[in-house]
């Protein structure tokens, strides 16, 4: 495996901060979402125990073009690509130990021009998969859901995983929402009705050191201003008050619900340190790392732009933090690593 200078560091310092070791040994793992910035995390921390451990980790990834193989494998690395959809054909006569499904549509774009193709996406491999985990018996499968499943939330407290929620469902946006819901109730009614070992996570919105640099959200508008030296011009008026979670924070809370987690249960993953408005944000980043920007203001109907309403929502952490987990990485430190990386600083391949 490829890594640069940067990534070796931040992947390395993780692996050595939580011992999954004797999880790891001699598994098999499917991962679904392989080309996303989690499914792409999971995979290098996989492969770097097999490089650290001799671990022996064998890894199927599914993605909606297995022949673009990406540029940090190397041939012998222990992994084979296959395509989204048709995992269970191609792992027709492979025991797998454990399943992380992390794929579904994640653009904002997308989920308001294809309403219908993001809700069904999600649901119906997300059936799929876990009728695949029921008939691979002993396996262990982890759903990589999402915080928009509690709906448009204003409340400074955090939210605990009892917390229902409410979603517009006459919303065109809703459908990402509404298929992670569904989603969840598959995980949990596969493991009441059929005894399928499944568990939830449910992170914040997960940023840093693997998103690409044009990414759509706002935090990564907020580095982009940082690199190219220009004002951050919101849509909205910057009171949406939120998490966000380091990437790696996110790998080692899937890693630690995946092997500690409860069956059928679901398990909030956050930094709560992050809590602050988007605004909030963007004035204490620039502060550190780019005094010259400023916040500047457009604002424009949601209704058009798909962004979501204003909100304030933090997640209760105590349930995964019982499991042994904290986030290690800071607001600050977040920024500083992407910084550092586009800038040309982590290093070459």
């Amino acid at each position: 495996m490829k890594l640069t200078l940067l990534e070796e560091r931040e992947f390395t310092d993780y692996v050595k901060q939580y011992d999954f070791l004797e999880y790891f040994r001699n598994k098999t793992f499917l991962i679904t979402g392989a080309g996303g910035m989690t499914g792409t995390g999971i995979i290098k921390w996989l492969l770097l125990e097999n490089e650290l451990y001799d671990a022996n980790i064998k890894i199927y990834a599914s993605t909606r073009k297995p022949e673009e193989i990406p540029e940090y494998i190397e041939k012998s690395d222990s992994i084979t690509y296959c395509m989204f959809g048709r995992e269970a054909d191609v792992l027709a006569h492979v025991s797998v130990d454990y399943i992380i499904h992390g794929a579904a549509p994640t653009g904002r774009a997308f989920f308001m021009s294809h309403p219908v193709e993001t809700l069904r996406v999600i649901v119906d491999e997300t059936e799929k998969l876990l009728e695949f985990a029921h008939h691979n018996k002993g396996c262990r499968f982890l759903y990589l859901s999402s915080m928009d499943i509690y709906g448009t939330v204003n409340s400074d407290y955090p939210v605990k995983e009892e917390y229902i929620g409410a979603i517009d469902s006459l919303s065109i946006r809703s459908g990402y929402p509404l298929g992670k819901k569904a989603g969840e109730f598959l995980c949990r009614a596969y493991y009441h009705e059929y005894g399928v070992d499944s568990a939830i996570i449910r992170p914040a919105s997960i940023q840093g050191l693997l998103q690409p640099y044009q990414e759509e959200r706002v935090f990564n508008e907020i580095l982009r201003c940082i690199i190219e030296n220009r004002d951050l011009i919101l849509k909205s008026d910057g009171s949406v008050k939120k998490c966000f979670l380091y990437s790696l924070d996110a790998v080692s809370a899937v890693f630690t619900i995946l092997f500690k987690g409860k069956g059928g249960e679901a398990y909030n993953a956050v930094n709560p340190e992050t809590f602050m408005t988007l605004k909030e944000l963007a004035e204490h980043i620039f502060q550190k790392y780019a005094p010259e920007c400023k916040v500047r203001f457009d604002i424009q109907d949601v209704k058009t732009t798909g962004y979501l309403q204003t909100f304030s929502f933090v997640q209760d952490n105590r349930k995964l933090e019982n499991l042994g987990w904290v986030p290690l990485k800071k607001l600050e430190d977040i920024y500083g690593v992407d910084i550092e990386r586009f800038l040309n600083k982590g290093g070459a391949l």
